[in-house]
């Protein structure tokens, strides 16, 4: 038993301004009634500590400043006036248990019930695990109202943009109606609007307008010049508001409050007061090439940039409209023009950062020319690629082969070196041999095993996908012009990674060191062509008996498929 009148208390009490304590007592109500327990118990109380702050998440600091406290051994025990009150998250009350199990904290008295650090902990567990659902499940059922109020049309939030305010009668309540025009200020709203509508005021006069009519805020100060700007950067005035959904996601919905300008006439003070076009939806531009290449000059990467400009239909003027949808000059809008001619050209160019470089830009359609061309340098005839894919075919049977008959008596040796440890051990057991010799022995064994070991994995390492691999270059290699035209951006640029490294463009020009494995695949192809007739099966026979005239005769070919092989491995293995 405890001996509670031995132990010093620190009294807690908390109360949360959210949700999910606004049922609880207050803090002077709870410091009253765990006073009542203190007396009733004769506990020696030694410190209060109290703070208005949420539980659902660790950090307060009324808190942890009283567990630093009973660490440095000021106080033994805890008085609160319900569990609850110490803690709603994991983190909270695994500490709590924790100096518990610990016997740092001693006991923690609570009203109707107390925990001491001989109890079963599974039950304060309990408690915690009901506190921190209860705050789960009522932020999730809290979430999930608001963004239905969202869906509705209704803006959630409890501070709405000037000029209006909420439905005070439709408190409590979902009703057809739950923001309205604030009768002091909606009209002034309107009238600013509509004189920024006419393009002859900047904020600033908008601004000392809005003074001169009374146009003012909480404790009748004027708006700053911010807030004007604020004002006219909202969407919430041409009917839409962005809010998070029932999963978090931000999404923007239309509101089905009453509003002030059309959106059109919002895009129009947006270009007005500077601000870019609203963008509904985030512009991404895919750029495949950029940051393969770089410059042959200055060494500097090769960037990319769009252009896209329109050329008005009403003053001639052409302009950029990559951020904005009307003409500069005359205001006319890109979707109101008849037929108006558009020009849409990506350029790759150097970034020039590290110095002066003299190299122009290149189109992206004069830069892909350039990889159609080199294309066509590796490039090898249908009969060739089935003609090697069956000597990689054989040539791997070969090698699989080769490599069992290496690796077998590798095992076997392995398995007489384990059975003569485990007899060294038996030795050992009945004093045949002394403990010295029995570890010279032993020592001995595991290092020829593990070199063993070694010799079989450097064997095995050989035996990858290489084949697969293989059968891909020299896919490339024959079909890169026709896969490039088909493919989408992203297999591209992996089909050019592929083909080639340290590419390099220099007057329009583009160089590339070709990768070893479609080097071999080439050199193979020569010798292809030099030696023809050598490959090719004298008669009916011969192609059954040694397909596409494989035979044993061939062996600069031979030599020439292990280059392929070796290559791939390398490749693989970097």
């Amino acid at each position: 038993m405890i001996q509670t009148q031995q132990l010093r208390y620190f009294l807690y009490a908390r109360k949360s301004s959210e949700s999910e304590d606004r049922q609880m007592a207050s803090i002077d109500d709870q410091l009253k009634e765990v006073n009542k327990i203190a007396v009733e118990l004769d506990l020696q109380v030694v410190g209060v500590f109290s703070e208005s702050k949420s539980a659902k998440e660790p950090g307060r600091k009324a808190f942890n400043e009283m567990l630093s406290e009973i660490e440095q051994g000021k106080a033994d025990g805890i008085l609160c006036w319900k569990l609850n009150r110490l803690a709603r998250n994991p983190v909270d009350g695994g500490k709590i248990s924790w100096m518990l199990q610990q016997h740092r904290i001693k006991h923690i008295q609570c009203y109707g019930r107390d925990y001491k650090p001989s109890d079963n902990v599974l039950m304060m567990q309990v408690e915690f695990g009901m506190a921190n659902q209860f705050i789960k499940d009522l932020s999730t059922d809290i979430r999930r109202g608001v963004a239905s109020k969202a869906e509705r049309g209704w803006y959630p939030s409890s501070t709405l943009p000037i000029g209006y305010i909420h439905h005070k009668e439709n408190r409590q309540k979902v009703h057809k109606t739950e923001i309205i025009p604030d009768k002091k200020k909606f009209h002034l709203v309107e009238k600013l609007w509509s004189l920024m509508l006419t393009g002859n005021y900047s904020i600033a006069d908008i601004k000392r307008i809005g003074d001169e009519l009374g146009f003012l805020g909480k404790n009748k100060h004027e708006y700053s010049k911010s807030s004007y700007h604020s004002l006219f950067s909202n969407e919430f005035y041409c009917g839409y508001f962005y809010w998070k959904d029932g999963n978090g996601i931000k999404k923007r919905y239309k509101g089905k409050h009453q509003v002030v300008v059309t959106e059109k006439e919002f895009d129009q003070i947006q270009s007005h007061i500077g601000n870019r076009k609203r963008q509904t939806r985030p512009k991404k531009y895919d750029f495949p090439y950029r940051g393969m290449i770089s410059c042959g000059e200055c060494g500097c990467s090769i960037t990319a940039e769009r252009k896209y400009q329109v050329r008005c239909t009403t003053c001639r003027f052409k302009f950029s409209c990559l951020n904005r949808g009307d003409c500069p000059k005359c205001g006319t809008e890109k979707d109101d023009m008849n037929n108006p001619t558009i020009i849409d050209i990506t350029y790759y160019r150097c970034t020039k950062r590290k110095q002066k470089c003299s190299q122009k830009f290149i189109s992206k359609k004069e830069l892909e020319q350039q990889f159609l061309k080199a294309f066509e340098k590796i490039k090898i005839p249908k009969d060739f690629y089935l003609y090697m894919c069956e000597g990689l075919q054989r040539l791997d049977t070969q090698a699989k082969k080769k490599n069992k008959e290496l690796i077998t008596p590798l095992k076997k040796h392995i398995t007489t070196l384990e059975n003569r440890r485990k007899n060294l051990a038996l030795m050992r057991a009945d004093n045949e041999i002394t403990n010295e010799e029995f570890v010279t022995f032993k020592e001995q064994c595991d290092v020829k095993i593990r070199n063993l070991q070694k010799q079989i994995r450097a064997i095995s390492h050989l035996e990858t996908n290489w084949l697969s691999i293989a059968r891909d270059y020299a896919f490339i290699a024959e079909n890169a012009s026709d896969i490039f035209k088909k493919s989408d951006n992203l297999t591209k640029k992996s089909l050019l990674l592929k083909i080639g490294s340290n590419q390099q463009l220099i007057d329009k020009k583009l160089y590339f060191i070709t990768t070893k494995p479609l080097l071999a695949i080439l050199d193979c192809y020569s010798l292809f062509e030099s030696q023809k007739e050598r490959f090719e099966p004298k008669n009916h026979l011969d192609k059954q008996s040694d397909l596409m005239g494989l035979n044993t005769q061939n062996s600069v070919w031979w030599t020439q498929l292990n280059k392929v092989r070796t290559s791939l491995i390398h490749t693989i293995n970097q």
